[in-house]
């Protein structure tokens, strides 16, 4: 294997995070072509920072799941709030949102084959079929539709081909795993051709269930069928036919006892119960509920290319609906048991146009964004006491005998959103050293939203006591009468405090902008520095809001964010092309941030102002024809200047949630023969914390993940590989939610423990 045809390969194998100009030049280490800047260009050639991650990285690296790709991309990290394949967090440069509410949308944008996707429970997806996938830092507020204030993420799929191909593979691992994925892509006629993906993934659970089945399984099926019209040399039309399912048993927490309401922190919960084998993927789970997610979406791409101009349409609807059962108190017990369900639609459009002249290019366009979520969400919580309304129940600290309901949850929201935008860049070449661009963007939204919450209970039972102090019946504030029928939270026009303040009238509009400009005074080296600015709407909170836990309808709404991101950088290829080092370092300005916090039950958004700086180191570097090495890091400072915590207080200079002071991560690749190949990639993540007060039990220390591969290429059709995810069975956290307020205990998420495997690939 000559070592030409290495360092392309290498660009296959490896993700690449480079900062690189408009300039014509091309690293002969890199020939991934991205469309970061709403235009074709080499990875080289983008003025902003970006990972991408080719369609053979992704497999080389066993990324089945849209959330894998944090563990090898500087600055991203990926945790899952409510469970695995349920809503993600997705922070990157320490920028993210936390809140697991399906009408609320994160400041990092997501993005699938140029469709904006809003819908927060159908952004944990299966992998399959991609061209690749395109990470960009910092705002993207010019040229990208919403919320793209920390950055975006964009997977882009394989498209129809002119002549047949496909492939199929097939992957049996631990736990029963069976994971199929394949596409077959071809001509129907002269002017016709698609392309049908397809992918499913089955395994039994990894979370022992003491008492009942085992949870934290897989259940799930995804397809996308492509057809692409050549109407003439000009003129072409892509239609994109979407969907997926997940149906399975719901994700499992861990227990952990933190204040069993007697002042004896960590023996058991308010319920009694603790779990203390120390088996981070076991527990006594009374409640098996379901996660399920159904996701749809359609798409119409028009494209045109003229003699000077280029022109595309882009139509397209989605549609996700779910509804999580989520066993809450995580014992055997039905303490806190809340439903979470919602349909989320919207359509979206945007019309564009890009010119390339002698020295400068642009591209102008228009964006239409409207979203619809239905929410319907439920919670039944329970409560231990001697006496309620003559039924007789267990003493205070026991546990085992029957639980009282004391109310119901019952709350019902309509969130609507219209949103347009104007949009402009222009590249523009001063000399051979030096270009600068040019972006602005026009956003107007409107956004309003209907919510009540009401609860059902029986209103002649009166508590005598609780498992905490009198006349406060288990820390919810009813005191010591239970309420009978009552409507907690009206946030409609038909409560006059909304209807007078406008509160569930959202409009807004925004102008943001890009300056950036590239330097090039060699060959090998890029020197930028840029300013660009990202907006994210105000919304409304759509949780478990109610006034026992001292929330008003003044709470209900939030304000929009604006970050101003200072950024500089430098590129350089060095060794003859066989070592490439890249840095950047920026610093944002952070005003009305929206920070995630709880009160009881309930979470909400608070504004607070904020400031990040960081910097991030990549290099690839081929020390040999055998050898293939990739190391980055990240090192991120955040802090949040006043956040008021209820029960807490004013929590002043907090670190943001998913935002590790420092992370690194790499990968070692040796070429044994020419059919053999062995690698091993990690990751690593600093302390870092889950909740916004920076509490003891939010945090999670420092922890290093070994995944290994070993791949043979039996012909040019065949490759067989075997793997094994997390080497060391490290024990790690990738998210909590602390619960010790209203009832003793902290929820504890860990990632899936060692998982080996073989995968048969068969490509045609």
């Amino acid at each position: 294997m000559n070592k030409q045809f290495r360092k392309k390969l290498i660009c296959a194998l490896v993700p690449v995070s480079l900062i690189a100009s408009a300039n014509t030049y091309a690293n002969i280490l890199e020939e991934i072509i991205v469309t970061a800047q709403k235009k074709d260009e080499t990875i080289q050639d983008v003025s902003v920072s970006v990972t991408a991650f080719s369609g053979a990285a992704l497999k080389e690296l066993n990324m089945t799941n849209s959330i894998d790709i944090a563990a090898q991309t500087p600055g991203l990290n990926i945790g899952t709030p409510v469970g695995e394949g349920n809503n993600p967090s997705i922070s990157l440069r320490g920028v993210g949102l936390n809140d697991f509410n399906d009408n609320n949308e994160g400041p990092i944008a997501i993005y699938r084959d140029n469709i904006y996707q809003a819908a927060m429970p159908g952004l944990t997806f299966q992998l399959f079929d991609l061209q690749r996938v395109e990470v960009l830092r910092g705002p993207q507020g010019t040229l990208y539709g919403r919320n793209a204030t920390g950055g975006l993420v964009h997977f882009i799929s394989n498209a129809p081909t002119e002549e047949f191909s496909g492939y199929a593979d097939v992957t049996l691992a631990e736990y029963n795993q069976v994971k199929l994925e394949g596409a077959l892509s071809g001509p129907i006629t002269d002017s016709i051709s698609a392309r049908l993906s397809v992918a499913t993934n089955d395994h039994d659970g990894y979370v022992k269930n003491r008492i009942g089945p085992d949870a934290n399984e897989a259940n799930s099926e995804a397809y996308r069928l492509q057809v692409k019209f050549q109407i003439n040399e000009e003129l072409s039309a892509l239609i994109n036919v979407h969907g997926g399912k997940t149906k399975t048993l719901a994700p499992q927490y861990q227990h952990e006892a933190t204040d069993d309401g007697t002042g004896t922190a960590g023996v058991t919960d308010l319920y009694g119960y603790s779990d203390t084998d120390g088996d981070p993927w076991a527990g006594d789970y009374n409640r098996k509920g379901i996660l399920d997610i159904d996701s749809r979406g359609a798409s119409l791409t028009v494209d045109w290319y003229g003699e000077d101009y280029e022109f595309a349409s882009i139509t397209a609807i989605e549609d996700v609906e779910k509804l999580h059962q989520e066993d809450t108190d995580m014992g055997p017990y039905s303490g806190i048991e809340p439903d979470f369900g919602s349909k989320n639609e919207q359509f979206s459009q945007e019309f564009r146009l890009n010119s390339s002249q002698d020295g400068y290019e642009w591209v102008v366009g228009a964006f239409y964004f409207e979203n619809e979520v239905d929410g319907d969400l439920s919670l039944g919580v329970s409560h231990f006491g001697p006496v309620v309304d003559g039924i007789t129940g267990a003493p205070a600290g026991t546990f085992g005998t029957d639980l009282v309901k004391f109310f119901d949850y019952k709350i019902n929201y309509l969130q609507k959103t219209e949103s347009a935008g104007l949009f402009g860049q222009v590249d523009y070449d001063l000399n051979d050293e030096w270009l600068v661009t040019v972006g602005l963007r026009y956003t107007q939204e409107e956004r309003s939203m209907d919510y009540q919450n009401r609860t059902d209970g029986d209103p002649s039972a009166v508590l005598n006591s609780c498992l905490i102090p009198a006349g406060d019946v288990c820390g919810f504030g009813f005191g010591s009468s239970f309420p009978g029928t009552n409507t907690f939270m009206d946030f409609t026009d038909s409560n006059p405090v909304v209807a007078a303040g406008d509160l569930n009238e959202l409009d807004v509009d925004n102008v943001s902008g890009k300056i950036a400009f590239d330097y090039r005074p060699s060959h090998d080296l890029l020197v930028f520095f840029n300013i660009a600015q990202g907006f994210k709407s105000g919304g409304f909170n759509g949780g478990f809001l109610d006034f026992t836990d001292g929330v008003s309808e003044l709470d209900v709404p939030f304000d929009e964010e604006l970050l101003t991101s200072y950024e500089v950088g430098f590129k350089s290829t060095m060794a003859d092309g066989d070592l490439r080092l890249n840095g950047t370092a920026f610093y944002y300005d952070y005003k009305n941030y929206q920070a995630l916090t709880f009160a009881g039950l309930s979470q909400f958004i608070n504004n607070s102002d904020a400031t990040v700086k960081g910097l991030e180191l990549e290099m690839v570097w081929m020390p040999s024809e055998s050898w293939d090495i990739s190391l980055g890091m990240s090192a991120l400072d955040t802090e949040v200047d006043e956040v008021i915590v209820r029960g807490v207080g004013s929590v002043t200079g907090s670190e943001m949630v998913q935002a590790p002071g420092f992370t690194a991560n790499g990968l070692v690749r040796y070429q044994a023969t020419d059919q053999l190949s062995l690698q091993v990639d990690f990751s690593h993540q600093a302390d870092q914390y889950f909740d916004i007060s920076n509490s003891d039990l939010a945090k999670e220390d420092s922890y290093t993940v070994f995944n290994a591969r070993v791949g043979y290429e039996v012909n040019e059709n065949l490759t067989l590989s075997a793997f094994v995810k997390n080497l060391t069975d490290e024990e790690y956290r990738v998210y909590t939610f602390d619960f010790t307020g209203p009832a003793g205990f902290n929820q504890q998420f860990f990632a899936p423990p060692r998982w080996a495997g073989v995968t048969a690939s068969y490509n045609f």
